[in-house]
């Protein structure tokens, strides 16, 4: 029935383009993961109890904390200090390390969210931001545009419906690849912003 999303007994999604949900009928609402990227490890709030943990998971460095809680509790011929000190200035030196790394990495991940995309909207463009794409919307990728997201091609400007792009990012291939847009949503390019259209996309487990 269309527009009905029955219970999912199997692994199947269904996708409404453009998150134009039917009018009659009923159907369950999904949840899918938003278009973030976060390659970053830690956060402002967990980044020393996360990075001490990770340091003194080794073994070397378990070690020679246990020697220093040692000589804090027990009187030893040798100075606490000879076996803290080390300890933690190799420990302050990693964590600096990886903090300035994770840093970099909260950068590179914020201007790929923030990259600039243009997505249909209550049937028009709207300019937003990468990490605000959804599932279902649909996206217009100019001609050089790196691809912000999985897609699956509507439409292509050329008369065939076709376009070529290039995956040496993911896999190194430098040679362009063919992709043929859906025979039906090529057809019918101009009408994709028209609000009253609801098409549904239902997607196969790989």
């Amino acid at each position: 029935e269309v527009g009905f999303d029955p219970p999912h007994q199997s692994d199947t999604r269904t996708i409404y383009i453009a998150n134009r949900f039917p009018q009659y009928g009923h159907y369950i609402p999904q949840k899918f993961a938003d278009n973030r990227i976060i390659s970053s490890k830690y956060t402002v709030w967990n980044f020393v109890p996360k990075n001490l943990f990770e340091q003194f998971r080794r073994v070397a460095n378990f070690y020679f904390l246990i020697i220093f809680l040692v000589q804090l509790m027990i009187d030893t011929p040798t100075s606490p200090v000879t076996s803290g000190l080390p300890l933690f200035f190799v420990i302050t030196v990693t964590a600096i390390k990886q903090g300035y790394e994770d840093w970099l990495r909260h950068k590179a991940d914020n201007e790929v969210n923030g990259a600039p995309v243009y997505v249909v909207r209550s049937g028009g463009l709207v300019k937003t931001r990468s990490k605000n794409i959804r599932v279902g919307d649909i996206v217009r990728v100019a001609k050089d545009e790196t691809f912000p997201v999985d897609l699956v091609l509507l439409s292509s400007d050329r008369m065939d419906g076709t376009c070529h792009v290039t995956t040496a990012s993911l896999d190194g291939e430098t040679n362009l690849k063919v992709c043929i847009s859906v025979i039906y949503c090529s057809a019918q390019s101009k009408r994709l912003t028209n609000t009253n259209i609801v098409i549904i996309m239902v997607c196969l487990p790989l």
